[in-house]
């Protein structure tokens, strides 16, 4: 931890200004960070390489959509795709005979990597869905920045994109995590990484989280959802983090971090430092949360 402070306000705890990096874990490849955030975008530079913010990992497009079980990078049908990390080849063809999603035909055409490192001893995959191309078949090892697909629309998928997914300890649709919280940030940028509770540790869903550059403090930059459903839609929070909401592409500097739970309105200021995770916890007191089943805040134990 750097600059790890916890202040009591009232009844409220809170981590503030915390640059947090996750426990050490144990990984097959020795030379690999024990931190996350050290994969290369699926996307390379000279296309958008940026998850889009309206339907990140956990969300429904505020109700619009499914739960999502990953991120997206819009981009036109045939930019290339290229592998996050080094990797075998485990899934690559389509899925109308065998189920990887929600049911048949969901990614369309689809690759799945099964990454050289491993996680605390188990497997970590990457997910590619709805392509136009395939430059690779099963059993193949590929290497960082290869190549091995395009951009389609096949599936499921509403205009083309690049739907991204991260799975740990097999390759199933229950056991994703937020692939942002493996990615590299850009350069010059961040990550905002938190966790929303009641005091009982029990995650709180669908909570609205405003983030204010410190110079514009009434002026909204950017916004994020804590994770919805996690129960009911089989969603984790990363083993090394217990995060329910993140916001990542967060240009290094002061920030204004705001949510709101049964009218009351919660305000925290933060640093952002470029290539790392800030980490900002609430722990909400029971008495000031909404009745069980109030419209967009659920609990998840």
């Amino acid at each position: 931890m750097q600059g790890a402070i916890r202040v009591f306000l009232g009844s409220l705890f809170v981590w503030l200004n915390l640059v947090w990096q996750p426990p050490v874990l144990a990984f097959s490849d020795t030379s690999s960070p024990v931190c996350a955030l050290h994969w290369i975008r699926p996307i390379q530079d000279d296309a958008n390489n940026r998850p889009d913010r309206f339907y990140p990992y956990g969300s429904t497009g505020q109700g619009r959509y499914q739960v999502h079980h990953g991120v997206e990078f819009e981009n036109p049908i045939g930019t290339p795709v290229v592998a996050v990390a080094s990797a075998t080849v485990v899934v690559a063809g389509s899925d109308e005979e065998v189920v990887w999603g929600r049911h048949r035909a969901y990614y369309g055409q689809l690759i799945v990597l099964e990454m050289d490192e491993r996680c605390d001893g188990r497997p970590v995959y990457a997910l590619y869905g709805h392509l136009g191309a395939l430059y690779v078949h099963l059993g193949e090892h590929v290497e960082q920045g290869q190549v091995i697909g395009q951009v389609g629309m096949s599936g499921i998928a509403v205009g083309p994109h690049l739907h991204f997914e991260v799975r740990v300890g097999s390759n199933a649709f229950d056991r994703t995590c937020n692939p942002e919280l493996w990615l590299a940030p850009l350069p010059g940028h961040g990550l905002l990484v938190g966790r929303v509770a009641d005091e009982n540790q029990n995650l709180l869903e669908g909570v609205l989280i405003t983030v204010h550059q410190a110079v514009r403090p009434e002026q909204y930059w950017r916004e994020a959802w804590t994770y919805a459903a996690m129960r009911a839609e089989q969603l984790n929070s990363d083993v090394r983090w217990g995060e329910n909401w993140v916001l990542g592409d967060v240009p290094a500097g002061d920030y204004l971090v705001r949510l709101r739970v049964n009218d009351r309105l919660y305000t925290r200021q933060v640093r952002v430092n470029e290539g790392q995770a800030t980490w900002v916890e609430w722990s909400i007191p029971v008495h000031n949360l909404p009745k069980r089943g109030a419209k967009g805040i659920m609990l998840t134990p």
